[in-house]
């Protein structure tokens, strides 16, 4: 990564280089995806048994008045693929239906940086990347659903070193057009979420945890230096609770720089429950509560969002990596229920669970296709009518 020099990464100098930024942010030239991934082999747990990492257990005492604001649990969103070329419009309003159907009260779309800004200066607000944009988003608002945008994938002049999945020369840019975003999708968009899973080499090159941290510093101080100001800025999803690398972040400055923090909490080994497992370990759901732990010692009491997971049904050929393993339908109907009443008794300070995903997928393999709460023909499957019944009880 290249962070510039001259971005700033203290409060201060951030809060300076914000106003500055706020000043001119639309009269100066601005420089528009991907399921759960296996852990790295650092992190990845052995076939026999899940390892663990040297972190405190997840055994925790938690905030009583969170859990009763939370005493129905978290608001329930899905992951949404609607930005994808695979999807007509007629079946973006369909799967949109059927989810609002199911009791979801978000969606999180996955939006990319380099297709609103295919180059430099300023954002064409009648190109074809923000149209499309204008069209999914206002389909889902339509529909009375919030929206949480995963801002991504970097455009070719904005000078990444390896791709559209790596950092710009310069986060300043980034931070620009995410502000620009933010102001266009006001009120359609809820919350911008800094890239997906930037913990891991699969999403961001090098995955660098201070580097990400110039990157969330310079998003946050945009957006509060725009007109935008007040719409939440998320912590990227990190690949599961990688509470390690969240600290490294943190200590790089990344906890001035955001209103909520998220995980993508996935278990593993994949065929088991929520609750499967010491909770020491970062590849298991419930190690939810270290990541707690570690934000209590950093002083900070902000939300937690829950931005991915879930179980994929398939069956096994026996040869399966601990987190490629499938369950059944009806136990990836249980697990799912399981994981969000966990989340409203065990872990209240998790606000939002955005489910992964909305419909089998055709572009992967059979474990990516299993994630799915219906079928790629848009038919429910015993997971949409668990969490059906879940936010309707």
């Amino acid at each position: 990564m290249r962070p510039s020099p001259e971005a700033p990464r203290t409060p201060a100098l951030r809060r300076l280089a914000a106003t500055a930024l706020g000043a001119g942010l639309l009269a100066c030239p601005l420089p528009a995806t991907a399921g759960p991934a296996a852990p790295p082999a650092s992190l990845a747990p052995a076939a026999s048994a899940p390892a663990t990492v040297a972190t405190a257990p997840a055994a925790a005492s938690y905030d009583v008045q969170q859990r009763r604001r939370t005493a129905r649990g978290p608001a329930v969103g899905v992951q949404f693929h609607g930005m994808w070329s695979s999807y007509s419009d007629p079946e973006r309003e369909e799967v949109l239906d059927r989810l609002v159907e199911m009791g979801a009260g978000w969606v999180r779309l996955d939006m990319s940086w380099s297709m609103i800004q295919p180059t430099a200066g300023r954002i064409d607000p009648q190109g074809w990347g923000v149209r499309f944009v204008d069209r999914v988003v206002g389909m889902a608002a339509d529909r009375g659903l919030k929206v949480l945008a995963t801002f991504w994938l970097t455009p070719e002049w904005a000078d990444p070193e390896a791709g559209a999945r790596s950092l710009p020369a310069d986060p300043r840019d980034y931070g620009r057009a995410l502000a620009w975003a933010a102001e266009r999708w006001q009120g359609e968009v809820d919350a911008w979420e800094v890239w997906n899973e930037p913990n891991s080499e699969d999403f961001l090159a090098g995955a660098d945890a201070a580097a990400y941290a110039d990157l969330l510093c310079a998003g946050y101080d945009a957006v509060q230096a725009s007109a935008a100001r007040g719409t939440d800025v998320v912590f990227g999803g990190t690949m599961h609770n990688d509470s390690t690398w969240i600290e490294a972040a943190y200590d790089a400055g990344a906890g001035d720089c955001f209103d909520v923090l998220a995980t993508h909490p996935y278990q593993s080994p994949s065929d088991t429950g929520p609750m499967s497992g010491s909770g020491e370990a970062q590849w298991e759901f419930s190690h939810l509560g270290e990541v707690r732990d570690l934000m209590r010692r950093h002083g900070d009491r902000r939300p937690v969002w829950v931005t991915e997971f879930g179980w994929s049904s398939h069956r096994d050929r026996g040869d399966e990596q601990p987190w490629e393993r499938g369950v059944s339908k009806r136990q990836q109907a249980d697990f799912t229920v399981a994981a969000l009443e966990a989340l409203r008794t065990r872990f209240p300070f998790v606000r939002k669970a955005f489910l992964y995903n909305e419909r089998a997928r055709t572009d992967a393999g059979r474990h990516m296709k299993g994630y799915g709460l219906m079928t790629n023909g848009i038919k429910p499957k015993p997971v949409y009518r668990a969490v059906q019944a879940w936010t309707g009880r």
